[in-house]
């Protein structure tokens, strides 16, 4: 030992003895305390990767961290930040932990150790600092959250200012308003591109997009952190992986949806509404204007970022559309970015990906359309959840609770990690991600099978331990909840079509006629209304808010048949013209199947 001396003194019997035991054989290798061994730290942004060598028959192991100073001497306590289970991972011959609650640019001593047991021979390093040369413009902006060391969230007016300064700065970005919340906010969105965004909505849609939504929830800011650093990354970063993505695809960037919310700290908008229930039914300015941007931009995929409460659950649960009217094909792709992409890649980074509901909360991630994950999926985007999970937990004892600044920075630099591997993803799997865009809106344009008003694919849980062990519960849908009828459209009168709402708050006024365009829904005009036709893209969409036996429909319209044992989709002037079915008898039989008329 370095500055100290041991003596040790013998006497009697009781020596005699004592010295003898020093020189007896040596314990077995049962009695030797397990250590780890091969303890490796890589830096990554915001986080830093632990790798290890198991060792048999443990199936937990703490993670250690001390701070130091250059000299690697101790200038702090050690804590236990972490502890390793293997539900974490998918591979576990290589065990791996994402520590993630520090200061960029701090230094530390790192052990892994088994409980009771010792610890692991120490690593000593510095860890990355904040993103961007701060002597550079541009790269040297921060936001309010990273001045502070997370002890506060940026505010609205920093957010604009640092919002003004990339797009000033960087030929990258383009900032474009797409509405304002009901309390005035603007809310932005950051359209990036290589070696300039496109100049137009229309020329976003007809090239590769992917679109990041952040903060639909005001108390759950993180996102929003991860968005700002993000746009600063995408904007002035020249390493060849924001090269290969932004030469290739348009990245869009929507920080605060829900601006009043977060001014205010609470989880809906000004008026209480929670955003996240009104993606469909869109009587909120903020989701109006999301969904008209939706319909403009046209992006292929989508990530919407979250917080979750459940401090047992893992580190980023994450979950896919379900609502089993969105398209096969990009329920798989969706489901193909979670399962075979983000639970490897989070595995070999040391993130815990778990299925939202996962670890006791299964009650939640539910086929409601009315949530943005399963909007996009009916909208034909490939998309995903990310419930970046709120305060540490078990797992994580030295992040404390959900607003301590420790839990904060492991929350935002963990959705900068999402955020990062899904456009890794989406690079990788650009074309299969179109196709299974393309492919849904066929489908859905064919007008087949029934509707579905509540229901859920059914997501099979993956052997234990394992990241996907514990999905969501089922959903089956009740016959109640089955159409299958086969509507070729429904309609609308005048009233139903341009009345004004009473759901949308004060100072929003909007009709049926409004939301339909924002959605961008084809409509014709008849002589006793307005049809709206399900052979087009969101076909199972429209009859969950045209349908009165719809879970929350705007209105009752009424259905409209077409030809009996139609197997073509109808052009739009054939839906709702009398039918008659002539292999039945009588007239009165007859009479009992006109198909409604114009």
């Amino acid at each position: 030992m370095t500055g100290r001396r041991v003596r040790l003194f013998t006497g009697g019997a009781a020596g005699a003895a004592l010295i003898a035991s020093l020189f007896a054989a040596p314990p077995s290798l049962a009695q030797v305390p397990a250590q780890v061994e091969g303890l490796e730290v890589e830096q990554q942004y915001g986080f830093a990767t632990l790798r290890w060598e198991p060792v048999d028959g443990v199936s937990e192991y703490q993670i250690e961290r001390t701070e130091v100073d250059e000299n690697d001497e101790p200038v702090g306590e050690p804590v236990i930040t972490g502890l390793w289970r293997p539900n974490r991972q998918v591979d576990h011959e290589v065990p791996t932990f994402a520590d993630a609650n520090f200061d960029p640019g701090d230094r530390f001593r790192w052990r892994v150790g088994i409980p009771g047991e010792g610890f692991s021979e120490p690593v000593h390093d510095t860890t990355l600092p904040h993103w961007g040369d701060p002597d550079t413009p541009g790269e040297g902006l921060r936001t309010g959250w990273e001045l502070e060391a997370a002890a506060r969230f940026t505010t609205d007016v920093e957010e604009q200012a640092y919002t003004a300064q990339i797009d000033e700065l960087s030929d990258r970005v383009r900032v474009v308003e797409i509405g304002q919340t009901l309390q005035g906010r603007p809310i932005n969105m950051f359209v990036i591109g290589y070696p300039s965004p496109p100049e137009t909505a229309e020329e976003v849609a007809a090239g590769a997009t992917a679109l990041v939504n952040c903060n639909v929830h005001g108390n759950e800011p993180s996102s929003r952190e991860a968005c700002l650093i993000l746009a600063r990354k995408l904007a002035f970063d020249d390493d060849e992986r924001t090269m290969d993505l932004l030469s290739d695809a348009t990245v869009l960037l929507v920080p605060s949806i829900n601006g009043d919310g977060r001014a205010l700290n609470q989880r809906g908008n000004a008026t209480g509404q929670d955003l996240n229930r009104d993606f469909s039914l869109i009587r909120q300015p903020e989701t109006f204007a999301f969904t008209a941007m939706l319909r403009d931009y046209q992006p292929d995929a989508a990530f919407d970022g979250h917080e979750y409460g459940n401090n047992q659950a893992g580190d980023l649960p994450i979950l896919f559309p379900r609502h089993l009217n969105v398209p096969e094909p990009v329920f798989g792709q969706s489901k193909d970015l979670v399962e075979n992409w983000l639970y490897e890649r989070g595995s070999e980074d040391g993130w815990w990906f778990c299925p939202y509901g996962c670890e006791g909360g299964s009650t939640v991630g539910q086929s409601q359309e009315t949530i943005l994950r399963n909007t996009l999926g009916l909208k034909n985007i490939v998309g995903v959840l990310l419930e970046a999970r709120s305060a540490g937990g078990p797992t994580r004892p030295a992040d404390g609770g959900s607003q301590t600044p420790e839990a904060r920075k492991r929350k935002t630099y963990s959705a900068i990690y999402t955020f990062e591997q899904f456009f890794d993803y989406f690079d990788a799997n650009q074309d299969a991600i179109e196709e299974a865009g393309e492919e849904g809106r066929r489908l859905q344009r064919l007008n087949r099978g029934p509707i579905v008003f509540r229901g859920a694919y059914t997501v099979d849980p993956f052997p234990a331990p394992h990241p996907g062990e514990a999905p969501p519960n089922p959903e089956v849908p009740g016959p109640e909840q089955i159409l299958d009828a086969p509507v070729c459209g429904y309609l609308l009168t005048e009233e139903q079509y341009h009345g004004v709402r009473e759901d949308s708050p004060p100072g929003f006024p909007t009709t049926v006629a409004e939301r339909i365009e924002a959605h961008g829904w084809r409509v014709q005009e008849r002589a006793r209304g307005y049809m709206v036709p399900l052979t087009q893209d969101q076909r199972g969409l429209i009859p969950l808010l045209l349908d009165g036996d719809a879970a929350e429909p705007w209105v009752s319209a009424q259905r409209l048949y077409g030809p009996a044992n139609n197997r073509v989709a109808l052009p739009d002037s054939a839906c709702g013209k009398t039918r008659l079915n002539p292999s039945v008898g009588g007239p009165a039989q007859q009479a009992e199947l006109v198909y409604t008329t114009d």
